[in-house]
């Protein structure tokens, strides 16, 4: 399903808040071999899954908050208040040698997507970084680890106004839910989907899309069509995502109001989904979501226009451009 939605890695939860490990860990017996009948290790089989389908794999990882240990962060109702708590016995007894099981036991690791950095201090965040640094290279590190990180962690479903020139990253949801919830219903549509991604794109950033699947494993049907939908239009549209880059223009993203302003007396941001921009070398992409009639105006290209066509057609048949005369 992923290739089919155009994915290109995923993230897989391998022990969130409640402190229960998804796959055979040593460390601890709260894992899903071990407390549980299933006897399987679900992130091993994704690992040769991903390996079959040439996706990266990348974890999710509580660092911080264990509600199931003493020492662990975020269980006052069991434990009593967090800085009360032998927090670094928990680090150095169960979430640094569970980061060393995740980086070698599973193949390539993309990525470790931490969350929650609470009481982590710089000296605690590089414990971390230096076991990803050591034992797998190229393993990306989220903004959510404390003081270390490859790139920004945006807030959840947050997408920033403007172009960043930083790296940066929205995790997201299809509905409102992040886990499996029967009665959210509110699935985000294709065409909302599309435009966040190419939103996303045009400002530099990257899009983490969640799904919530079932307690017997199942993604939900409505987030299967929604995100293979996606995955059709980037079989079409895909040279103006993958590997692309920022909006020389900025202007199509919305204004700041003259006269409204929020609960904090600051100017309202209006955004604007007429169209967007991606691009790459010697190239504009022009995403139109809302058809502009027979002709578009592009203001503010400094370059000779060469050539215009669509992606959806295959001849790339031109279309007629004309440059407007400068003042």
């Amino acid at each position: 399903m992923a290739v089919d939605a155009g994915m290109k890695y995923i993230v897989i939860t391998s022990k969130h808040h409640d402190g229960f490990a998804m796959y055979g860990s040593k460390v601890s017996p709260y894992n899903i071999l071990d407390a549980t009948p299933f006897k399987r290790d679900p992130l091993k089989e994704l690992a040769a899954a991903c390996a079959r389908h040439k996706i990266r794999l990348g974890f999710y990882y509580s660092q911080a908050q264990d509600w199931h240990e003493p020492n662990g962060a975020g269980n006052t109702w069991d434990f009593g208040a967090d800085d009360k708590k032998d927090f670094d016995q928990y680090l150095r007894g169960k979430a640094e040698p569970q980061v060393r099981e995740l980086l070698t036991n599973y193949g390539p690791v993309c990525l470790i997507w931490f969350d929650t950095p609470r009481m982590m201090t710089a000296e605690r965040s590089q414990r971390f970084a230096d076991l990803l640094h050591t034992l797998q290279p190229q393993c990306l590190i989220d903004g959510r680890l404390g003081a270390v990180g490859d790139y920004r962690s945006m807030g959840d479903n947050s997408i920033p106004q403007a172009v960043l020139k930083e790296d940066w990253e929205v995790p997201a949801t299809l509905n409102h839910t992040w886990g499996f919830k029967k009665d959210d219903t509110d699935w985000k549509p294709p065409s909302e989907l599309v435009f966040k991604l190419v939103d996303i794109v045009s400002k530099g950033g990257n899009y983490l899309l969640n799904v919530g699947p079932t307690a017997e494993g199942i993604i939900p049907q409505a987030s299967q069509d929604n995100l293979r939908a996606v995955g059709r239009w980037l079989k079409v549209n895909g040279e103006a995502i993958y590997g692309a880059g920022t909006t020389p223009f900025g202007t199509e993203l919305g204004a700041y109001s003259e006269t409204e302003k929020d609960k904090t007396g600051k100017p309202v941001f209006t955004v604007s989904e007429d169209w967007r921009c991606t691009t790459k070398p010697g190239k504009l992409y022009i995403h139109l979501f809302r058809w502009p009639g027979k002709t578009f105006e592009l203001h503010g290209i400094k370059d000779t226009v060469e050539r215009a066509y669509l992606l959806a057609d295959p001849a790339h048949k031109r279309l007629a451009i004309r440059a407007a005369a400068t003042q």
